[in-house]
């Protein structure tokens, strides 16, 4: 009951469902999962959060083609016969510019830089939100640096097909509640245009975040591990 008047269930539906996914995640996070009959009923109310959580309107994806990444593709298609020469001095100062950026990651490089990449218009998408300027993004990964000792981006290699660039990377992060030291590796892959200006004007990320995000909350890395063993 108390866990009830926390979370002031006497509001609007919407914030109601939210809240019940907030009270059934807590709940889930209270249990120790070493008892069968435990494991079963936390799984029971993590799946009902998520069923509850995917009713939401505002529900994030990363990858599944809705009207605003089929809109953003659309509104950038002008620029793409701006894209400079395949090989070009152009190209490789545009691709310099988003390799420095996030290979320092850092706090300093970031509020300094991201507005030097990303037009100031631009979609961007990854596995955790959707924005619509530089400001915002740049906003965004200044906040998502809190739980790190460091982070950086390693480019592998670039692609080009027409003006659409394909940016294979890999991440390393070294967070707070680990040793100082223990870096931990993810790869994923950027699909960028650019403008005229040779700015950002569209990024969607290809990434999972399971590996190295998700496991670290405790419910979370059980549950995947459970799916996984399933499949």
């Amino acid at each position: 009951m108390c866990m009830l008047k926390l979370y002031n269930l006497n509001v609007d539906e919407e914030g109601n469902l939210i809240r019940i996914c907030k009270f059934f995640y807590l709940l889930s996070l209270i249990y120790v999962v070493t008892i069968p009959y435990l494991q079963t009923l936390t799984l029971a109310a993590i799946a009902f959060s998520v069923m509850a959580c995917s009713t939401t309107s505002d529900m994030h994806t990363q990858t599944i083609p809705n009207a605003r990444y089929l809109q953003a593709l659309t509104q950038s298609e002008p620029y793409l016969e701006e894209s400079p020469v395949p090989g070009s001095e152009a190209e490789t100062v545009m691709l310099e510019r988003v390799e420095s950026l996030f290979s320092d990651y850092s706090y300093e490089n970031l509020s300094k830089n991201v507005t030097e990449v990303y037009a100031e218009k631009t979609y961007f998408r990854d596995a955790f939100k959707q924005f619509e300027s530089a400001e915002e993004i740049r906003e965004y990964m200044l906040a998502g640096l809190k739980p790190l000792e460091g982070a950086e981006f390693v480019f592998n290699r670039f692609a080009r097909s027409g003006s659409d660039y394909y940016l294979d990377w890999t991440m390393r992060l070294d967070f707070k509640k680990t040793p100082s030291g223990t870096w931990e590796e993810s790869i994923g892959v950027s699909h960028m245009r650019f403008n005229s200006d040779g700015k950002v004007i569209f990024h969607q990320d290809y990434w999972d975040p399971t590996d190295i995000v998700y496991r670290r909350i405790p419910i979370a890395k059980q549950l995947i591990a459970f799916v996984k063993g399933k499949m």
